[in-house]
């Protein structure tokens, strides 16, 4: 299955953000951390310059003077536990801590270093000040646990997560709104293809498509124009070649017909039968084409269109084809009831005769065929009904496209009988179903048109 171009954009925008979230997420989290160990390594380092200024050197006699209240203050904390130490330049602990006596390198007079070490089983951080105490310096060390430090690390994590999260979730959001407006033009363009008919040729009309899809645009124009011209020629071909061909096949039927009753060789009969059939069936093949030509150029010509009740139509079609079903053995009936559409005349009348001559000479003789027009919810509907052979159920689709016929087919028709009524009701915009009759034998064919006008007397 092929992806669509929606998922590329999407596969090309979410993966490299797959990539960069995390690189953004750690340059977050590294500088949102550094600066507060940095402040709380500063708070140690001033603790310990401020300890300093109670170590009193005279001559060789080092005294470090601080009051239990002071100390007091500078062991309190309330989330880590403070130490501290004052260390002579020989290595002898003058005050405070002795665990914090570790050994460490040389340190310069107003030196300050920051190590981590562990001391009695505890990970400390300590600063180790330098203090001028004679030729060796002497040093003050101040150290804390690293619970203050702990939660900066989990403070700053859930800080950097929850704002790539947010990040992440907003940014997705956007670009599946920037995605689908982007992808919008196309959308209206599938849209107004969809529901392009063979007729609806006219020029797309997007007037806000970015540049980008114009050339298509302007392409697919150009190709609806080039098909409107080529079905132009193949309409006024079609009309042309079935409008010439009308004389010379009347002619032939007539004359086949008078050569049938005209004194001839018994032998001869058979041949003069064939050929008046084959005249019979291609003089109403070429009417057929002349309607199919007929429909194609009126359909297009909406000025043609106008209001037209059903009812009117029955009743010239019942003046029209009564004598007819006499002599084919049908019995031909209406009923007919006002039902209002707005449509072209002549079309209406052409589908109503295919319906009523594919009823007669499909239902064969004997056969009843019921004529109906009607208004049902909100519909204006034509029914022709018979109870002949009817049509399979799997054929019926199939028999609404041109030059195609049941198999229970009768007569020498060629397929484009109900092909005609179903392009007119095509260009009135009316649905065609093909079911059975209520008592469940035959063939019911009923044209739906929609209501849009006002009702007709």
């Amino acid at each position: 299955m092929k992806s669509s171009l929606k998922q590329q954009l999407l596969i090309w925008l979410l993966v490299p953000m797959l990539v960069i979230a995390p690189v953004a997420a750690t340059i977050q989290y590294w500088l949102s951390l550094t600066p507060a160990k940095l402040e709380l390594d500063h708070q140690l380092g001033d603790f310990a310059i401020a300890a300093s200024s109670f170590l009193k050197v005279k001559g060789e006699s080092i005294h470090f003077n601080m009051k239990a209240e002071t100390e007091h203050l500078l062991r309190t904390d309330q989330v880590d536990t403070e130490f501290f130490m004052v260390l002579a330049p020989d290595g002898k602990v003058i005050a405070g801590d002795p665990a914090l006596n570790t050994p460490e390198g040389e340190i310069a007079a107003s030196e300050l270093r920051y190590i981590d070490r562990e001391i009695n089983g505890r990970v400390l951080r300590m600063a180790i000040y330098g203090v001028a105490c004679g030729q060796t310096p002497c040093q003050v060390r101040i150290a804390e646990t690293l619970n203050k430090r702990n939660r900066v690390h989990t403070q700053a994590l859930i800080t950097t997560l929850l704002s790539i999260l947010v990040l992440g979730l907003t940014s997705t959001v956007v670009m599946l709104v920037a995605v689908k407006h982007g992808l919008k033009p196309l959308q209206d363009l599938r849209t107004q293809l969809a529901v392009r008919t063979f007729d609806d040729l006219q020029s797309l009309n997007l007037p806000h498509a970015p540049s980008e899809l114009q050339p298509l645009i302007t392409a697919l124009n150009q190709l609806f124009k080039r098909l409107g011209d080529a079905s132009a020629v193949q309409r006024a071909f079609l009309a042309d070649a079935a409008h010439q061909l009308r004389t010379p096949l009347t002619v032939l039927q007539t004359e086949s017909e008078l050569a049938l009753l005209e004194p001839h060789p018994k032998s001869l009969h058979p041949t003069l039968e064939r050929l008046h059939y084959a005249a019979n069936r291609a003089a109403k093949l070429a009417n057929q084409l002349l309607v199919l030509a007929r429909a194609d150029s009126d359909g297009q010509n909406v000025a043609e269109f106008k209001y037209v009740n059903l009812k009117d139509i029955g009743a010239e079609a019942a003046n029209e084809w009564s004598s007819q079903a006499i002599m084919a053995g049908v019995d031909l009936g209406f009923q007919l009831d006002a039902a209002p559409v707005y449509g072209h005349p002549i079309l209406l009348q052409e589908l109503l005769s295919n319906l009523i001559h594919n009823s007669i000479e499909h239902a064969g003789k004997g056969a009843r065929v019921t004529v109906k027009t009607y208004v049902l919810e909100q519909t204006s509907n034509l029914e022709v009904e018979d109870n002949g052979p009817g049509i399979d159920v799997q054929e019926r689709q199939q028999v609404l496209q041109r030059f195609s016929r049941g198999s229970q087919a009768k007569g020498f028709g060629s397929g484009l009988g109900l092909a005609i009524v179903n392009d007119i009701a095509r260009i009135h915009g009316a649905k065609v179903l093909l079911t059975e009759p209520g008592h469940g034998k035959g063939l019911l064919v009923r044209i739906s048109f929609r209501i849009d006008i006002p009702s007709l007397d």
